[in-house]
């Protein structure tokens, strides 16, 4: 695991990342990774001398099956209370799916990732906290309803630390800046709007569903994204 700011570090996970806070309110995880990276979560978060026991809370930022693929493991071991938005709560349960991005490829592929939904994804669970816009969890953070790639999608801000963990609102693949991609997002022209909602907040450090955090002036960096993306 990798520290990002004090209390919270980052768990790779093929691809994506995790996070484990573990400051107030905490431990807390955000996010669990593909269903298949479960061994290696828990033996990050054991590294870290926590367990799934010890969670008082996982927040889902968006259902995504590589963002909620660990739970089912997590709750086998833990009944730990899940908070994610309240739009969200029924794409995390499993009990509707995402719509496909408008185009041929879109459709294309939504048999495949049902299919894979179907296989991974928990059987229909309790959401235990359900957040909107605005709303101050108890480690702090602040949330952010960024919609488009999903419909409950959120991203997290503690003022306190000036941090910014954005899910899959943005991401930071091979070195560059990135909007998520455009077969995985039902409304691309809502989630290039989203980002508008990050130009209020005061952030130095921003943490991405994929791709390694920008530790440092991080807000200049996003604005100047916002920029160029709205060119």
């Amino acid at each position: 695991m990798e520290t990002i700011v004090p209390d919270l570090q980052l768990i790779a996970l093929n691809g994506v990342n995790a996070y484990l806070w573990t400051g107030s309110g905490g431990p807390t995880l955000i996010d669990t990774g593909f269903p298949w990276s479960s061994k290696v979560l828990l033996q990050e978060m054991a590294s870290a001398d926590i367990h799934p026991k010890d969670l008082q809370s996982i927040i889902i930022t968006h259902a995504d099956i590589d963002h909620v693929g660990g739970l089912p493991v997590i709750l086998a071991e833990h009944q730990t209370p899940i908070c994610c938005h309240a739009v969200e709560a029924a794409y995390v349960q499993g009990l509707k799916a995402k719509r496909p991005n408008p185009s041929l490829v879109g459709y294309l592929i939504r048999p495949a990732v049902l299919l894979l939904n179907r296989r991974y994804k928990p059987n229909p669970i309790e959401i235990d906290t359900l957040v909107i816009q605005g709303q101050v969890l108890p480690e702090d953070f602040t949330v952010m309803h960024m919609p488009g790639h999903a419909p409950g999608q959120i991203a997290l801000f503690h003022a306190e630390r000036k941090l910014l963990i954005v899910g899959d609102a943005l991401s930071n693949r091979d070195g560059k800046l990135r909007m998520p991609p455009k077969t995985f997002t039902p409304d691309y022209a809502q989630t290039v709007e989203s980002l508008d909602k990050l130009r209020a907040l005061d952030y130095e450090v921003i943490c991405f569903g994929h791709g390694p955090p920008i530790l440092s002036d991080a807000k200049n960096t996003i604005n100047t994204f916002m920029q160029l993306l709205n060119e």
